[in-house]
C-alpha cells in the first residue's frame, strides 16, 4: 500500500515538473520572440534618416587652364662693374633697395681721370694750333712754287707737315673722347628700374685693377619673366589657341596663393627639346608688387579657352574607389543612387563632369559617410546647412569663466 501511495506521488511529481519545465521552456520562447522583434523595432526606430548637404548639377561656362612648373627670370638684369682704376669714394643705395632710371650708385674719385682730361684737351688744342700754322705754309708757298720762287721738294714738306699736323689732331681729338669716358666711369648709375642686391665692395676700397671689378648687382622686377615647357602631346592645342590670341597665364606661388596680376604668352621656342620632349614659352608676368623674384618657382596656369555649357560639380562630391570615379545622385524620392561619372580637370572648387550627369540633378557633397545606394534621406542645401550650423554656435551658452575668485 505504501509502495504504491509512493509511486503515484512520484508520477504526480514528474508530471508536475514536466508541465512546468514546458510552461517554463513557452515563456522563454516568448520572451525571446517578444525581445527579438521588439528590439528590432527599437533599433529602426532609434536609427533616423540621414541627413545629408546636396548640391545641385549646374551648366557652367568654366576656363579650362594646362598647369606646368614655370621659374621666373628677369627681364633684365645687369652687374655693376668699375670700369676704370681708382679708388670707391661713395656709394649712393641701400642694399636690397629699388632704384630708379638715373639714379646714383657708385662713384670712383674722379680727379685723376679730370686731369688727364684737362691734358687731353690741351694737347688737342697745341695740335690744332699747329695745324693751322701748318695749313697757311702750304697757302703762302702755292703760288710761290707755281713761279719757281721755292723748290718743288720744300713745297711738298710744308704740305706732309700739314697731313702730320692734322693726324696728331684727330688722335688729341681721340686722347680726349677717351678721357672723358674714363671720366664717366667714375660715375655709375642705374640704367633702369629695379632692385639692387648687396654692395660687393666697400667705399675706400681699389677697383678696377687690372681688371672689372663687381660691385653689385640690379635686377628688373616689374614685369618679370617666367619660363615653362610645354609637354609635346599639348603643343598642337597650345599653338591652336595662340594663334588665336595670346595666351593668359597665372602664377601660383608655393604657398598656394594666386599672384595677382595675369600675364600673357610672349615667347614659344621654335623647336621641341628631343630630350625632353617639351617645347620651351615664355610669359610677361606684371609684378607691380614685386613680390616675383627672379630664380622663384611656381606654378603656371596656362588658360586655353573659356568653354560654354560645362556640367560641373563642387569636388567634395567626386569619390574615387578602386580607380573609379563616383557620386551619390538624391532622386525625386529622396533615395540615394551610385553613379559612375567620368571627370574632367578642376576649375577652382568645382569639378568638370564629362559624361554621366545631367543638369539639375543633385548630388551629395556632405554627409557621404552616412549613406548607401538605396537609403532614403534628408536633403539641405549648403547654404541651409551653413545657417544651421551658425544658428547652433550662436545657441550655445558660452563657457564659464575659470579661475580663482579673488578673496
Amino acid at each position: 500500500m505504501s509502495n504504491h501511495i509512493t509511486k503515484e506521488k512520484t508520477i504526480t511529481f514528474r508530471l508536475m515538473f514536466d508541465v512546468s519545465a514546458l510552461f517554463l521552456l513557452a515563456i522563454f520562447s516568448l520572451l525571446i520572440l517578444y525581445s527579438s522583434g521588439c528590439g528590432k523595432g527599437d533599433k529602426d526606430a532609434a536609427m533616423p534618416t540621414p541627413e545629408v548637404t546636396v548640391a545641385e548639377v549646374k551648366k557652367e561656362t568654366v576656363p579650362i587652364y594646362l598647369d606646368y612648373v614655370g621659374l621666373t627670370q628677369s627681364i633684365e638684369s645687369v652687374t655693376v662693374n668699375a670700369r676704370v682704376e681708382g679708388f670707391l669714394i661713395e656709394r649712393a643705395f641701400v642694399d636690397g633697395s629699388d632704384v630708379s632710371v638715373g639714379d646714383l650708385l657708385f662713384v670712383i674719385d674722379p680727379r685723376p681721370f679730370e686731369a688727364s682730361l684737362a691734358a687731353a684737351r690741351a694737347e688737342l688744342a697745341e695740335n690744332r694750333a699747329a695745324l693751322s700754322y701748318a695749313n697757311e705754309q702750304v697757302r703762302r708757298y702755292k703760288p710761290l712754287v707755281e713761279k719757281d720762287y721755292v723748290t718743288r721738294d720744300a713745297y711738298d714738306e710744308y704740305i706732309t707737315q700739314a697731313k702730320e699736323t692734322r693726324a696728331a689732331v684727330e688722335a688729341a681729338q681721340a686722347n680726349v673722347i677717351q678721357a672723358e669716358l674714363n671720366l664717366g666711369y667714375c660715375t655709375m648709375i642705374a640704367p633702369f628700374d629695379g632692385r639692387i642686391g648687396r654692395r660687393l665692395v666697400d667705399v675706400g676700397n681699389l677697383v678696377g685693377a687690372g681688371e672689372a671689378t663687381e660691385l653689385a648687382t640690379l635686377v628688373m622686377l616689374d614685369p618679370i619673366y617666367v619660363y615653362f615647357s610645354v609637354a609635346e602631346r599639348d603643343t598642337p592645342q597650345v599653338l591652336t589657341e595662340q594663334n588665336k590670341k595670346p595666351l593668359s597665364a597665372s602664377i601660383v606661388l608655393a604657398d598656394g596663393s594666386t599672384h595677382p596680376e595675369s600675364g600673357t604668352v610672349d615667347f614659344i621656342n621654335n623647336e621641341i627639346d628631343i630630350t625632353t620632349g617639351t617645347v620651351e614659352m615664355r610669359a610677361v608676368i606684371p609684378n607691380t608688387s614685386k613680390t616675383l623674384l627672379p630664380g622663384q618657382y611656381a606654378k603656371v596656369q596656362l588658360l586655353l579657352k573659356e568653354q560654354p555649357e560645362t556640367i560641373v560639380v563642387p569636388q567634395k562630391a567626386i569619390g574615387e574607389q578602386q580607380g573609379d570615379t563616383f557620386v551619390y545622385v538624391v532622386g525625386k524620392d529622396n533615395k540615394v543612387e551610385y553613379r559612375e561619372v567620368t571627370a574632367g580637370p578642376a576649375v577652382e572648387e568645382l569639378r568638370i563632369i564629362e559624361k554621366g550627369l545631367t543638369e539639375g540633378e543633385l548630388v551629395v557633397i556632405d554627409g557621404l559617410q552616412k549613406i548607401k545606394p538605396g537609403i532614403t534621406v534628408k536633403t539641405e542645401t549648403e547654404a541651409e546647412a551653413k545657417a544651421k550650423a551658425k544658428e547652433k554656435s550662436n545657441a550655445a551658452p558660452s563657457p564659464k569663466p575659470t579661475g580663482n575668485k579673488g578673496k
